[in-house]
């Protein structure tokens, strides 16, 4: 998994790429549809699958869903949303018998952790590439979340 950074005035962005042993189809069901998607992002619920759909992050009885917005989708190619204030994109490309996957975040300034995100979609990258590979996912508590943060933190010259 290689992972780079970038800034600009407005904001923030971070890519990942991986590649993933499956058939480009298998890992898009993982990332569009919402039997997929629940099973390493479970608050993640897709309403229309399609462009301009909408998708909810679920997270309890107490708080109010946030809605998202489909931005990109071309089947086995490319899903994006909206992600709050900032955005998401997947992209894959078929590879011999594995997907090369290419994840892009970009937050603005505005958004209140950007370190918590990016480090969080990394986790997120390794369980969904796991899931596929071998049917289980990752334990969130092996992840040494703050050593990632101050990664970012560093790479990106973030106020803590």
């Amino acid at each position: 998994m290689e992972v780079s950074y970038n800034k600009n005035n407005d904001g923030v962005s971070q890519t990942i790429i991986t590649l993933i042993n499956a058939h480009v189809s298998t890992v898009f069901h993982y990332l569009s549809t919402t039997e997929g998607i629940q099973q390493w992002f479970p608050q993640l619920v897709i309403e229309e699958r399609k462009p301009q759909g909408k998708m909810q992050f679920v997270m309890d009885e107490e708080t109010a869903n946030e809605t998202m917005t489909i931005t990109d989708f071309v089947e086995d190619k490319v899903i994006g949303y909206t992600w709050d204030i900032g955005n998401v994109k997947f992209d894959l490309q078929q590879q011999d018998n594995q997907t090369s996957l290419t994840f892009t975040e970009y937050l603005p300034f505005e958004f209140p952790h950007i370190a918590l995100d990016f480090t969080g979609w990394q986790f997120q990258i390794e369980n969904v590439t796991q899931l596929i590979e071998s049917g289980t996912s990752l334990d969130q508590q092996q992840m040494d979340f703050e050593a990632r943060q101050q990664q970012v933190i560093s790479a990106l010259n973030l106020e803590q």
